[in-house]
């Protein structure tokens, strides 16, 4: 069998139709494929509006960056993030000259603890970047309470948990802004891109205009490029609104290449969506009873629909073996882990912040121990029994 990887990319008849469709109209530069997919995108998270970039990193950082420019936020203000997440949730706070402010997380869901952020809130604290991790969706009551009562906008980060609900809401309809990732390992796909949303019209012209250098003009003609309309504001200033650059930007747009693939894999969303969380199940099914007692699954609340973008396990204390010894043991079987998002262990992190991980106990526990293996909607019924066949061997072998 091939190695039993992390991640897949569905690519069927359709994504191919659709990329053949913008190839052959000449045209690869954002077109209709990219509006489209920007709006449908939008309209299932429950926003208005969809603007697609080139990553998930893009989308966060064009994110803070509008949300800095309409209120006015000063250089170094302080914006709270879990201590377990992928570095670009923090390192796009950076970029944005703000201070990320590390919170430390719930040792069953992974997410920011709402319990930790209050006692992390200073005067400079201006947002709360709430992350969706592996698919779970935060919980986000008491996070919204919370940015209420103090003040502060709402970042959420949906890079992993795209059409996950809370409490029936999709995911990215809680805050002022959000950003989602679609590179290639991620539950849907353009290749490379990601996609800011929001409801704010003033955040998502901001938020055009960044993607692209900085341009004037954000209107729905230019937008959605249609080579049989001019944009009738284009020629009404100095020069070309389109040429005509107000504020510091950045080249972080896609093309309808990625356009054409994202319009197809958001027609096929209920397949990659369904297989993925009846996969999870059919692992949790098989592990529940067995290995429980060593490793613990993935937990969830009943009003949370997770979209399980992987499956994460941890090994208990108490345990006869450590993460190393089971997750080699894996990789020598072919079967791929990767560890939980390890963040304020991170080189480059020690540098800038100090060794501050003892600080949070719960994501030191989660470096420590915490891996996850694929459950995506590549992997057949062979490939998931192997899976559980291996993880139960080795624990059986450890007790």
């Amino acid at each position: 069998m091939d190695k039993i990887g992390v991640g897949y990319a569905l690519v069927t008849d359709l994504e191919k139709k659709y990329v053949n469709m913008a190839l052959d109209s000449g045209r690869l530069s954002p077109g209709s494929f990219v509006h489209k997919f920007e709006t449908t995108f939008a309209k299932m998270h429950n926003q208005r509006y969809g603007i697609a970039c080139n990553s998930g990193t893009s989308a966060l950082h064009v994110g803070l960056e509008a949300l800095k420019e309409k209120y006015k936020w000063a250089k170094d203000s302080e914006v709270l993030v879990p201590a377990i997440t992928f570095i670009a949730t923090s390192n796009a706070c950076l970029h944005a000259g703000l201070k990320p402010v590390f919170v430390d997380v719930d040792s069953r869901t992974y997410n920011i603890d709402p319990n930790l952020i209050e006692e992390k809130i200073t005067d400079k604290t201006v947002a709360i970047m709430p992350v969706h991790t592996f698919g779970q969706p935060c919980e986000m009551d008491p996070i919204v309470e919370i940015a209420k009562k103090y003040n502060l906008k709402i970042l959420e980060d949906c890079a992993e948990a795209h059409f996950a609900t809370y409490k029936g809401r999709p995911v990215a309809s809680f805050s002022d802004i959000a950003g989602s990732s679609t590179y290639v390992a991620h539950t849907i796909t353009t290749g490379i891109g990601g996609v800011i949303t929001t409801d704010d019209t003033e955040l998502a012209e901001i938020s055009r205009s960044l993607v692209a250098h900085g341009r004037a003009c954000t209107c729905e003609t230019c937008i959605a490029s249609n080579p049989k309309q001019v944009c009738k504001l284009r020629m009404q200033t100095e020069m070309d609104k389109r040429f005509m650059m107000v504020r510091l930007g950045y080249s972080y747009r896609i093309g309808e290449l990625e356009g054409a693939l994202g319009v197809a894999q958001l027609e096929n969303k209920d397949l990659i969506m369904n297989t993925r969380k009846a996969n999870a199940r059919y692992l949790t099914e098989a592990f529940k009873n067995k290995i429980e007692d060593v490793i613990q699954l993935p937990y969830y609340p009943d009003y949370v629909d997770h979209s399980f973008m992987m499956y994460p396990l941890v090994v208990k204390d108490g345990a006869k073996f450590t993460k190393d010894e089971i997750t080699h043991y894996l990789e020598k079987e072919n079967i791929e882990t990767r560890p939980m998002l390890p963040l304020l262990n991170q080189p480059i992190y020690k540098d800038l912040f100090g060794d501050i991980e003892k600080n949070y106990p719960v994501a030191q526990w989660i470096n420590k121990n915490g891996f996850y293996v694929g459950c995506h909607h590549g992997l057949n019924k062979e490939a998931l029994d192997k899976i559980i066949d291996r993880i139960c061997t080795f624990v059986e072998n450890h007790k």
